[in-house]
């Protein structure tokens, strides 16, 4: 006969054997594998122009890319090398460029992403204006602009900084808000 102390250790043993299995068991069963769902474009466009006219028929604004890929998810862009004009009634377009952007699905946000470059050359009426900033979000409808990075505008030999960034809107005359301490050189007639 098994005395209880014999008992009690067969009983240990069946119940570690018991865990065992189960645990082999459990490590054979495949691991669910959470699906890290990637997001992918439903279409892409080498070399991009598209032209928005006004309501008389003339150009309002072009924008070109040398890749556009579109999501379906939220019908969001994205751009490779952007290059938005927009066309002025007088004088010279705005021309605005950067490494990448991000189109919201209404067409009306654009976040400019890396060195972005806002440039309009010299008119009869104007002067001509550069802006260089990082990281700035559009609102194409209203033409403004927008960033809290360092920007620089130049026109001729004047010239403006702001390290806190500026809001910019850009009309036929140059509207800008530096934000923070601002430093320039302005060289008056």
């Amino acid at each position: 006969m098994l005395t209880g102390r014999q008992r009690l250790l067969a009983l240990t043993m069946a119940v570690i054997g018991t865990l065992a299995w189960w645990l082999q068991q459990d490590d054979e069963r495949p691991v669910p594998v959470e699906s890290s769902k990637e997001r992918r474009p439903d279409y892409s466009v080498d070399n991009f122009t598209a032209v928005t006219m006004d309501e008389t028929g003339m150009p309002d604004r072009r924008l070109a890319a040398a890749e556009l890929r579109h999501y379906a998810d939220d019908d969001s862009k994205e751009l490779e090398r952007p290059r938005l004009t927009l066309y002025e009634d007088t004088g010279p377009p705005w021309v605005v460029r950067s490494e990448s952007a991000w189109v919201s699905g209404d067409n009306n946000l654009i976040r400019l992403h890396g060195e972005v470059y806002i440039d309009r050359e010299e008119g009869e009426t104007t002067r001509a204006a550069h802006l260089k900033a990082s990281e700035v979000l559009m609102k194409r409808d209203q033409r403004y602009a927008r960033t809290d990075r360092p920007v620089r505008i130049t026109s001729e030999t004047d010239w403006m900084t702001s390290d806190k960034g500026a809001e910019i809107w850009l009309e036929e005359k140059l509207r800008a808000n530096l934000l923070g301490p601002v430093r320039g050189e302005m060289i008056t007639p």
